[in-house]
């Protein structure tokens, strides 16, 4: 089973167990705390991974990351993943979280690629649409790629919308040579 399948279905395991909605943001933060510790700290990632480290060194240590004021649900879970050696999903653990809470609180998130950026009531317009569209509150992170040249790219989960520019061009050139193929064929 691929890792990303794997921290899915802990990640379902926790969102099943969670009591109070309030929690969600808590342990949506510390999950957070603890992805960007493992991307900046090479030595935190090294020994959580270490096989031959003990387990409970592990435990505190994840521990003291979340520290005390965490939802104890977080905690258990954490004693899980390491009880299960499964700390190599510590670190996708954040994003696949947050994906499934914003999907509990009825938000959905867009990645707008555009050749430029998109000025504010663009971006109104745009959340606006996509609201209508999904009937979901939507949050949009914008990213810049001038090779679209113009226009936007739109990912909603695994919905692409392309209405750039370079998107356009390739299908015309897909098409014209499916043209050109067929015409040989008929020839």
């Amino acid at each position: 089973m691929s890792e990303r399948r794997v921290t899915q279905r802990y990640v379902h395991g926790l969102l099943q167990a969670v009591e109070q909605p309030t929690h969600l943001d808590q342990i949506e933060q510390s999950l957070q705390q603890i992805a960007t510790l493992l991307r900046q700290n090479r030595e935190v990632k090294v020994f959580l991974y270490h096989p031959t480290i003990a387990r409970e060194r592990k435990k505190r240590l994840l521990r003291a990351i979340i520290g005390d004021g965490a939802p104890v649900i977080l905690k258990r879970f954490c004693d899980y993943i390491i009880e299960k050696k499964r700390e190599r999903i510590l670190e996708h653990l954040a994003a696949e979280f947050k994906e499934a809470a914003d999907a509990l609180r009825g938000i959905a998130r867009a990645r707008v690629t555009a050749a430029t950026e998109l000025s504010e009531s663009q971006r109104d317009r745009l959340r606006s649409a996509l609201e209508t569209m999904l009937q979901k509150k939507v949050v949009c992170d914008q990213y810049l790629d001038p090779s679209l040249i113009g226009g936007l790219q739109v990912m909603v989960g695994t919905h692409i919308f392309d209405g750039s520019v370079k998107g356009r061009l390739q299908r015309l050139q897909k098409h014209l040579l499916e043209e050109v193929g067929t015409m040989r064929a008929a020839s």
